[in-house]
């Protein structure tokens, strides 16, 4: 299962509110507005893996649709505490297999401390965290986008790089990401001034491990095109997504690979407060 947030296409409650007239937000200095905020999550990933022996290629496709409270609580003058709240979770798969059990994903609360522009401090799950956990605080650890602490206006532009180090079944995996933000354009949702940040990554990832005592090797090269909407006033109004990769795993001395290519769509909605 896959619950990763790396974001595809706006519902029409969206694009409906994307249409209304512009009104520019001024030039200033970014900062996220503490309070309590909901969203609708939507991924679809769709995955084929070549097969030995001239088997078909296998392929199956995973949505998780999921409710989440996002909220902000000022801690110090640049830090902000940030707790995600997975208020419900449904997911469905053409894989004939059971269906997870997520029991213990529901009411999850992942925990951490970010800057007043959107860089983590602190998201890591505790060391005693059951494997879904991991997954999700792996899954919101981009959630909010970081902006830059300078002055931001249309055409702002900014470069990210970040390096990740997990392990994921009995790999042990870097990833490094290079990401291009730029402040594309201005719009009004909901009434509100915002800006249109279209953000592009490459991703490159390698790993190593075993697997019934054969040596795994693992290499990931993929990108990421995504379009999210802030306000100027600093809260988060939606994001679409798509992450395209493709993956060669190599198993055993002979080296044998299989070639995987997955492509990730999601989006981030607004929901109204309750």
């Amino acid at each position: 299962m896959h619950l990763g947030i790396q974001h595809g296409m706006a519902s029409a409650i969206l694009a409906a509110l994307l249409v209304a007239p512009s009104v520019r937000p001024q030039r200033s200095t970014f900062a996220y507005q503490p309070g309590t905020y909901r969203y609708a999550v939507a991924t679809t990933v769709e995955r084929t893996q070549d097969q030995p022996a001239d088997r078909p290629p296998f392929a199956f496709q995973v949505v998780t649709k999921q409710q989440v409270t996002l909220a902000l609580a000022p801690l110090a003058a640049d830090t902000l505490d940030l707790t995600i709240t997975v208020d419900s979770i449904d997911v469905s798969s053409s894989l004939a297999a059971p269906a997870p059990n997520l029991d213990r994903i529901r009411g999850a609360k992942l925990k951490g401390k970010i800057s007043s522009t959107g860089r983590l401090y602190v998201f890591q799950a505790p060391a005693n965290a059951d494997p879904e956990t991991a997954a999700l605080y792996g899954a919101f650890r981009r959630f909010l986008i970081p902006l830059p602490s300078t002055a931001v206006s249309v055409g702002s532009r900014w470069v990210d790089t970040t390096t990740d180090r997990v392990t994921k079944e009995g790999l042990d995996v870097t990833t490094r990401t290079i990401t291009t933000s730029r402040v594309a354009g201005d719009t009004t949702i909901g009434g509100q001034p915002a800006w249109r940040v279209e953000r592009n990554s490459v991703v490159e990832a390698h790993g190593a491990g075993t697997e019934a005592g054969r040596p795994l090797k693992l290499r990931n090269d993929g990108t990421i095109a995504g379009t999210h909407y802030i306000s100027a006033r600093g809260v988060y109004l939606g994001s679409t997504s798509t992450q395209r990769a493709e993956m060669l795993l190599s198993a055993g001395e002979s080296n044998t690979s299989m070639p995987i290519v997955q492509t990730i769509k999601s989006t981030v909605e607004p929901l109204p407060k309750r």
